[in-house]
């Protein structure tokens, strides 16, 4: 039976024996999905084919894939309407292959990997805003409107303290020049006096004025450190922004990074899936022309749908591992509703094991959900 789908046997290993050992499991087996065509694999191949009354050679080709496949795709939908009737074909393949023929639909893993995209899609950042703007703006504005330096004695605390102290100094040897000079003349003022008691007083006037440089040059300084601290200041804020903005672009990188992973995982089971359907699409073609030749022109169809079982099937560890990714994001982007409508979607297809991470994981991000 000629098929578009790989064999693959014990030794194979990549993306069809995954889809493989997915498959077996969703019909109770319990493999690792390694992707790995091991004794396990190959055994549980054995198995099925065996209980299926398939050719038992451990080699999972289009007939195996066909028939395994079949069942996930059958036990999932409910019953259809033949399109007509096929003269010496089952009930069974007849209306299996009606199902087919109505289209593809995706799968399980396919829907839960489309779900996961849109919740990282979701989450998207924001466009970069800075906090830091209103404080460096502030500071730019005061550097750049600062004075001149500009040196005024009568603004200086430094100078009048020095004035007051010299004055004092300068009155004080000015009344004891003229005592002196009182007491040489009998008590009585002169102008020598009064001559020498002014140079005293201007003496240390002019010590006070000669330390106007040194006190212009410690303003200056002052001046620089201050213009020198808002210089500091504003660097330091602007690093502060330079490193915000960094976190917000890895950010950016990371979501387009994790975005584009979702993408290629959603493409490459899209293209599984796909591959999965024609598979069986060509089983049930071929199998119904099989049976039109074995029946030699007999009629075995009652011309009446087959109703097929319309229970639901537990949802695979490779759908569930996406529908968990994607209700994380949205409990990390504190949208509960969107990850209890996902958690409540899948409710009724999760096993006891599945619901109880579901519920670890809402716990997590300290919200409740009933499944």
């Amino acid at each position: 039976m000629a098929s578009n789908s790989p064999t693959v046997s014990y030794g194979s290993y990549g993306d069809t024996v995954r889809q493989l050992q997915e498959a077996l499991n969703r019909v109770g087996y319990q493999l690792e999905v390694d992707g790995s065509y091991g004794k396990l694999t190959r055994n549980a191949v054995l198995d099925y084919q065996k209980k299926n009354n398939l050719r038992v050679d451990g080699v999972a080709g289009s007939e195996t894939m066909g028939s395994l496949l079949s069942k996930l795709y059958g036990a999932s939908g409910g019953s259809s309407t033949s399109k007509g009737v096929l003269s010496g074909v089952s009930d069974e393949t007849a209306d299996r292959l009606a199902q087919l023929e109505q289209g593809y639909r995706p799968s399980d893993e396919v829907l839960a990997a489309q779900a996961e995209h849109e919740s990282i899609a979701a989450m998207k950042p924001g466009d970069y805003q800075s906090g830091f703007d209103d404080e460096l703006q502030a500071l730019y504005d005061q550097i750049a409107g600062r004075e001149d330096f500009y040196y005024d004695p009568n603004t200086d605390a430094a100078y009048q303290r020095y004035a007051a102290l010299y004055t004092r100094q300068g009155r004080s040897a000015m009344e004891d020049t003229l005592g002196q000079a009182a007491s040489l003349t009998g008590g009585y003022d002169s102008s020598y006096a009064q001559q020498a008691g002014a140079q005293a007083y201007n003496s240390y006037l002019q010590q006070l004025s000669a330390l106007i440089p040194e006190l212009e040059a410690a303003s200056y300084d002052r001046y620089a450190r201050e213009g020198q601290a808002l210089e500091d200041q504003y660097q330091l804020v602007q690093q502060r922004k330079d490193e915000e903005y960094q976190q917000w672009l890895q950010g950016q990188e990371q979501w387009q990074q994790a975005l584009e992973q979702a993408a290629e995982r959603l493409e490459t089971l899209r293209k599984e899936d796909r591959e999965a359907y024609e598979t069986m699409l060509k089983y049930y073609a071929d199998k119904a022309a099989a049976e039109q030749k074995a029946s030699d022109g007999r009629v075995v169809n009652s011309g009446k749908s087959a109703k097929t079982e319309t229970t639901q099937t537990s949802l695979s560890s490779t759908a569930s591992d996406s529908l968990q990714r994607a209700m994380n994001n949205y409990l990390k982007a504190e949208d509960a509703s969107s990850a209890l409508a996902l958690a409540q979607q899948y409710a009724a297809r999760m096993t006891p094991a599945q619901k109880k991470k579901i519920t670890e994981l809402f716990a997590k991000y300290g919200q409740t959900v009933q499944l």
